[in-house]
């Protein structure tokens, strides 16, 4: 019984003197709002920023995998290429450079080992800026 007054008159102060927010209560609530979504927007903007520049970072190693798997099914012997559109990705190019390595000194004895380095780097413009990623492979030469 004794609980049971103290809630009722906690319900009855309530809803006597607060029966709405005062026009300066939203007025503060909605400048409050503004000024902490205003201090988080820079964060989102920047949040797409990135997210835009590593998909366009996934095609490019993606694109990078693929040729690469070309010239190796190609059995490495095509010749170097440089600025050559990517076929089906219109904003993407590539160059594939070949470099020979021999070493006499490993194997004096024997015939020289040659060893080669393909590089394939997928070039592409983000926001005005240059951007590149280069996937390499070395292998032993035929």
């Amino acid at each position: 019984m004794k609980y049971k007054n103290l809630i009722y008159k906690a319900i009855s102060f309530n809803s006597k003197k607060n029966q709405g927010l005062a026009l300066i209560e939203v007025i503060i609530s909605i400048t409050i709002l503004s000024f902490v979504l205003l201090r988080i927007y820079p964060i989102f903007i920047l949040n797409m920023d990135i997210i835009g520049d590593s998909k366009n970072q996934t095609k490019a190693l993606m694109i990078a995998k693929s040729l690469m798997n070309e010239f190796r099914n190609d059995n490495m012997r095509e010749a170097d290429i440089a600025d050559s559109p990517v076929e089906n990705y219109p904003d993407f190019t590539y160059d594939r450079m070949t470099i020979r390595y021999e070493d006499e000194f490993i194997t004096p004895m024997i015939e020289p080992l040659i060893i080669n380095q393909a590089i394939i780097t997928v070039k592409w413009k983000y926001k005005d800026k240059e951007r590149s990623s280069e996937l390499s492979m070395i292998y032993q030469a035929r």
